[in-house]
C-alpha cells in the first residue's frame, strides 16, 4: 500500500530528526534520525525492517494515510536535508511547538484563584495586546513554523479583533486555540469563530453542577450555553477543569458530562498561585495523599500517559467528533509515575516545557518561559530572540541541574520536574522539590 502526508500533517527539522504536528488531532511526533529516515522510506514504499508498530502509530494519528506520495516525498527529503544543520538551546526544541498569547489582562468577571486578572468588571481597552504586536508575533510564528497559538488572558474575547486574530493565525500556518470563561461565546461568536478556523475553544468548567463549579467560578450557566453555542455551529471545544479540594470529588461528573456533550477534550489543571494574596492556594491545593487518590481515580477513568499536555493547549481542529480526550496539566505530571519512566519517555512525556516547548507572551510585549512566572528579560514580542538569548528561559532549562531535595533523586526528574510557580509559592525557592507530588516519601 503507498503512503503519503496528510495534508493536515506539518513536518519541521529538528537537530539531527524532525517534528511531525497533525493539525487535526494536534498530536505531536518527534522523530530522530532513524524514525525519519522511516518516515522518508515508507513514502517511498521502500521500508522494510522498521518495526511495524511505528508504522501502526504513525498510521493511527494520521501523521500517514494511504495515497500516492505526491510532493510529499520530496517535503520530507528536505526536511532530512536540513536536520543535521538544525541547532537547538540546550533540552529544547528549535523553535516553540506552541506559543500562548495572553490578548489582555481585562476580564469581565473574577474568579477565586486566577492567576492573572481577578478583577470584576476589567473590561479596559487599555489592557488589550495591541494588533502591531499580534501581527508581528504570528508573522515570526509562520516563519519559525510554530505550530499552534493559545489565545488567553484574561478573557480573549473581550478583545475586539480576536476573530481576525484567529483568521491571521491561520493565514501563517499556524493553528489558533482559545480558552475562554465562556460569557462571551454565544452562537454569533462561535460561528465566527469557526469560519475564521479556530482549532478548539476551550471553556473552564469546574463542576458538573451551578452549586460546585461556583465555589471557584461564577458563571455555570454562561459557560454551559457556550457549550451550547459551539455544539450548534460545530465549533470544536473541551473543558478546561481546575482541580481543587473543593471540586475534586466531581471530576469524574465533569467527565460524564463533557462526554455526554461531545466535548473534544476534558484538560485537568492545578492550581496555580493567584493574584489575590490570600491563603487561597494553600486551602484549595490537593496534597501528596490527595494527588494519590486522584491517580486512583484517573485509572478508573483510563487516561493514557500520551494524552499529556500542556496546560490551555488544546487539540487542533477536526471536523468529525473524535471520542472525548482526557488530558492532564504538565505540571501534573507526576500522576504519572505510577508508570515506568521508560514508557513515559518513549511516549513523549516532558513534563514542565515552559522555555523547552512552549513559550507565552503577554499584551505588553513581554516573553515569558511560562504565563504563571511572570520574569522576563525579552520584550517587543521577539519570542525567538528569547527562545535563544533569554537568561530566565536558560534557567528553567537547567532545572535538572539545580532542583535539589528529594525531587533530585527521583528517577522521574528528567520527565516531570514539578511546577516551579507551585514550588516558589509555597517553598519560596526556584530549586526546592514539588511540596505535593504522591511519590514524596514513598521512594
Amino acid at each position: 500500500m503507498a503512503f503519503t502526508l496528510s495534508p493536515h500533517t506539518i513536518i519541521r527539522p529538528e537537530p539531527n530528526g524532525a517534528m511531525l504536528f497533525q493539525q487535526e488531532t494536534a498530536e505531536t511526533a518527534l522523530l530522530d534520525q532513524e524514525g525519519l529516515d522511516a518516515l522518508y522510506f515508507l513514502l517511498k514504499g521502500e521500508l522494510r525492517d522498521y518495526p511495524i508498530f511505528f508504522v501502526k502509530y504513525l498510521r493511527d494519528q494520521r501523521f500517514v494515510v494511504p495515497g500516492p506520495p505526491d510532493g510529499a516525498i520530496e517535503v520530507v527529503e528536505r526536511v532530512r536535508d536540513e536536520a543535521p544543520l538544525t541547532t537547538a538551546p540546550p533540552r529544547s526544541l528549535a523553535a516553540p511547538e506552541t506559543l500562548h498569547l495572553s490578548l489582555t489582562g481585562a476580564c469581565d468577571q473574577a474568579c477565586h484563584g486566577c492567576f492573572y486578572s481577578a478583577r470584576p468588571g476589567s473590561e479596559v481597552t487599555a489592557d488589550l495586546m495591541d494588533w502591531s504586536l499580534f501581527e508581528r508575533v504570528i508573522t515570526a510564528a509562520g516563519e519559525a513554523r510554530v505550530f499552534q497559538i493559545a489565545m488567553g488572558g484574561g478573557e480573549p474575547l473581550l478583545h475586539p479583533r480576536v476573530v481576525d486574530m484567529a483568521r491571521l493565525a491561520r493565514r501563517h500556518g499556524v493553528v489558533p486555540n482559545l480558552t475562554t470563561n465562556g460569557n462571551r461565546l454565544d452562537v454569533e461568536m462561535a460561528a465566527a469563530l469557526k469560519e475564521a478556523g479556530l482549532g478548539q475553544a476551550q471553556i473552564s468548567l469546574n463542576g458538573a453542577t451551578p452549586e460546585v463549579n461556583g465555589r471557584t467560578r461564577p458563571n455555570f450557566a454562561a459557560a454551559m450555553r457556550a457549550i451550547e453555542a459551539c455544539r450548534q455551529v460545530g465549533l470544536r471545544w473541551g473543558i478546561n477543569f481546575l482541580l481543587t479540594r473543593s471540586n475534586a470529588h466531581e471530576l469524574a461528573e465533569v467527565v460524564a458530562l463533557g462526554r455526554r456533550l461531545g466535548a473534544a477534550s476534558v484538560n485537568i489543571l492545578r492550581p496555580k498561585p493567584p493574584t489575590t494574596e490570600d491563603d487561597w492556594l494553600e486551602r484549595e491545593s490537593l496534597d501528596g495523599e490527595g494527588y494519590r487518590a486522584l491517580q486512583d481515580s484517573l485509572r478508573k477513568l483510563k487516561v493514557p500517559s500520551a494524552q499529556l499536555q500542556v496546560t490551555n493547549l488544546p487539540p487542533a481542529t477536526h471536523n468529525s467528533q473524535p471520542e472525548t480526550k482526557l488530558t492532564i496539566d504538565a505540571s501534573l505530571t507526576f500522576l504519572l509515575t505510577d508508570r515506568p519512566p521508560a514508557q513515559l519517555y518513549r511516549q513523549g512525556v516532558w513534563g514542565c516545557s515552559a522555555a523547552r516547548r512552549f513559550c507565552t507572551v503577554i499584551q505588553d510585549g513581554r516573553v515569558l518561559p511560562c504565563s504563571h512566572v511572570r520574569w522576563s528579560d525579552v520584550g517587543g514580542g521577539d519570542f525567538m530572540r528569547a527562545w535563544w538569548e533569554s537568561q530566565v528561559f536558560a534557567r528553567f532549562r537547567a532545572q535538572e541541574e539545580i532542583i535539589g531535595g528529594w525531587c533530585a533523586r527521583c528517577a522521574y526528574l528528567e520527565l516531570c520536574k514539578g511546577c516551579r510557580a507551585v514550588v516558589m509559592a509555597f517553598e519560596g525557592d526556584f530549586a526546592a522539590s514539588d511540596p505535593h507530588c504522591p511519590r514524596r516519601g514513598r521512594q
